[in-house]
C-alpha cells in the first residue's frame, strides 16, 4: 500500500522530468506519449538562455532572499522557542497562545496592510522586502518550543551553577541540542519561502528582482507556449528543496518524531 501511495505521489514528478525532455508538439500529443519519442535536453539551455528571463538571477534572487529569511527565522524561532519553553513568566501561556493564533491566519488576508507596511518603510522592490515579511514563523516557534521542553532542566540549571551567562547557556546548550528541530524548520521553511509566489508578485516590479516562482509563472511565448521550457524550469526550481530533503530526511523525521510526543 504505501509503495502504492508513494508511486502516486511521485509520478507527477517523473511526468515532469520526462515532459521537459520532449519536444513541444509531443507533450500534449494524444495519444499520451509517456516517454519521449525524440530526446530533447535544449529545453533546458532555452531556460537558462532565454531572451527577456534572466533564469540564473532568478535563482540567485531566491537563493538570497531564502538563505537570509531563513537564518533569521531560525535565529529568532529558537530564541522564542527557548524563552516559552524554560522561563516562567507573567503572561507565558497567553502570548504562545497568540502566536499559535497566527498559524490560522492565511497569509492572503494580510497581504494588502503588509505591502502598505513595507511600502512606507521604503522596501518594496528590494531584497529586505521579500525577506522581512518571511523572517519568522509561528510554527517554528511552537516546533522549538516542543523540542526544547524536552531538554531537561537540570542541564541549564548545572550551567547557571557554573556560572555560564544566558547567552551563553543558550548559544553553548540549547541550540547544539536542538540540532534536530533547527533541521526540520530549515526544511519546513525554506521549502515554503522558495516555492511563495504571490507575494514577491506583488511586492516586486523590476525583472531583475524577479525570483524563481515569479519567473515560472511569467515564462511564456507571445504566440505559443512552450511546455518543455516551463517544465524544465520547474524541474530546476524543485532540484534544490528535493536534494536537501533527501540528504536531511534522516533529522526530519527523528525531530518530528520527538517534537510530537512532547507536550
Amino acid at each position: 500500500m504505501l509503495i502504492i501511495i508513494g508511486l502516486i505521489f511521485i509520478f507527477p514528478i517523473i511526468w515532469m522530468v520526462l515532459s521537459s525532455l520532449k519536444l513541444n508538439k509531443d507533450v500534449l500529443a494524444i495519444p499520451i506519449k509517456f516517454l519521449p519519442p525524440t530526446w530533447n535536453f535544449k529545453s533546458y539551455y532555452n531556460v537558462f538562455t532565454s531572451q527577456g528571463y534572466d533564469f540564473p538571477r532568478y535563482f540567485l534572487n531566491s537563493v538570497i532572499v531564502a538563505i537570509f529569511a531563513v537564518l533569521i527565522n531560525v535565529f529568532l524561532s529558537t530564541i522564542a522557542g527557548y524563552g516559552f519553553a524554560k522561563y516562567k513568566f507573567k503572561g507565558n501561556s497567553f502570548l504562545f497562545i497568540v502566536i499559535l493564533s497566527t498559524m490560522m491566519i492565511p497569509f492572503q488576508s494580510i497581504i494588502i496592510p503588509l505591502f502598505v507596511l513595507i511600502k512606507k518603510m521604503g522596501l518594496a522592490n528590494s531584497y529586505l522586502g521579500l525577506i522581512l515579511p518571511e523572517s519568522l514563523s509561528g510554527f517554528c516557534i511552537f516546533l522549538m518550543r516542543q523540542f526544547i521542553k524536552s531538554i531537561p532542566d537540570e542541564v541549564i540549571e548545572s550551567a547557571r551553577v557554573d556560572g555560564a551567562s544566558e547567552f551563553r547557556i543558550f548559544f553553548s546548550i540549547i541550540i547544539p541540542m536542538s540540532k534536530l528541530a533547527i533541521i526540520s524548520i530549515i526544511i519546513f521553511h525554506l521549502q515554503w519561502v522558495w516555492n511563495l509566489l504571490i507575494w514577491p508578485l506583488i511586492v516586486i516590479t523590476s525583472p531583475e528582482m524577479r525570483t524563481v516562482p515569479l519567473g515560472i509563472s511569467l515564462f511564456s511565448g507571445v504566440y505559443f507556449t512552450p511546455y518543455p521550457e516551463q517544465l524544465a524550469a520547474g524541474v530546476s526550481a524543485i532540484a534544490p528543496i528535493l536534494l536537501l530533503y533527501i540528504f536531511l530526511s534522516r533529522y526530519f523525521q527523528t525531530s518530528i518524531n520527538i517534537t510530537g510526543l512532547k507536550e
